[in-house]
């Protein structure tokens, strides 16, 4: 509980911060522009971060998934020829072919 209200205090202060930031003394305006610089830096890196994971884990257990899957069909034995031999019955069969 002691630290859900510390985070609150925090949070608090940084969107009063935010709201009156041209009023601010200036040693804490210049922290505050620190921790925005350090916020924007360290955003970049985590979502860098979380979306390498993500994409990771993602298409890497797509592709594990479809190699199990289509591993029986790579041990079927394909034909030689698709070709099938037919023999007509009757030069009418042939007239009307479509």
């Amino acid at each position: 509980m002691k630290t859900l209200a510390v985070l609150a205090v925090l949070v608090l202060a940084v969107v009063l911060c935010d709201r009156f930031k041209e009023t601010l003394p200036t040693p804490i305006k210049q922290i505050y522009t620190l921790w925005e610089t350090f916020s924007h830096y360290l955003g970049i890196v985590m979502s860098f971060l979380m979306l390498t994971v993500l994409w990771i884990v993602g298409f890497g257990m797509y592709g594990i998934i479809l190699k199990i899957i289509s591993l029986p069909k790579r041990f079927t034995t394909e034909p030689d020829s698709f070709w099938i031999d037919a023999t007509p019955s009757t030069k009418e069969s042939m007239h009307h072919q479509f």
